[in-house]
């Protein structure tokens, strides 16, 4: 589940994409809002060369906190991240281990090297800069170049004013990244 971990953060904060909150977004369908607090649950793979790894991932974000926890295929819980908001703190728990940091940027880069951007994740899912099924190419305010697909979106949210993806994968050389959502639901 490590590999999850380096796949996540290695899509870097550097990036120029803003997403303000319950920004609009133009879609064939009509503006769509793009929620800032949300539940998301699903299942994420990471391949790098030749070794898979899977787990599911249970993301919630609220103005106040944001925790995405990271599950074995059979549910057992091996990471969770926390963000309080309010008092500016991060932790990362790992069993009985736990880390903190000022950011999630600083953590992540402190333990793996590279920032995590929660929001770009979060924009992809819900199709921000992307069109329905059609790989685009990503390059990062760092250079990094990904391929980003996201597969049938579907409306939520009273009015259907919200959309996310059933499937974002995200590919950078020898790394794949697939997350398919099995329920998102804006706040």
């Amino acid at each position: 589940m490590c590999v999850v971990f380096y796949a996540i953060v290695t899509l870097d904060a550097c990036t120029t994409l803003q997403v303000t909150r319950d920004a609009q977004l133009a879609t064939p369908g009509g503006e769509k809002i793009v929620a800032q607090t949300f539940s998301l649950n699903g299942r994420i793979s990471v391949r790098v060369n030749d070794k898979l790894d899977s787990g599911q991932i249970r993301w919630r974000r609220t103005l106040d906190e944001e925790r995405i926890g990271l599950y074995s295929p059979l549910g057992s819980q091996i990471a969770e991240l926390l963000i309080d908001k309010r008092a500016n703190i991060v932790t990362l728990r790992q069993g009985t281990e736990s880390t903190t940091a000022a950011s999630v940027s600083e953590l992540t880069q402190s333990m793996l090297g590279a920032p995590l951007d929660l929001d770009l994740l979060n924009a992809w899912v819900q199709g921000v800069g992307l069109i329905e099924n059609l790989a685009t190419d990503v390059t990062l305010a760092n250079g990094e170049k990904w391929r980003v697909t996201a597969e049938r979106f579907s409306v939520a949210g009273a009015g259907g004013n919200y959309r996310f993806a059933s499937r974002v994968t995200a590919t950078r050389g020898d790394v794949v990244v697939r997350l398919v959502i099995d329920e998102w639901t804006p706040q």
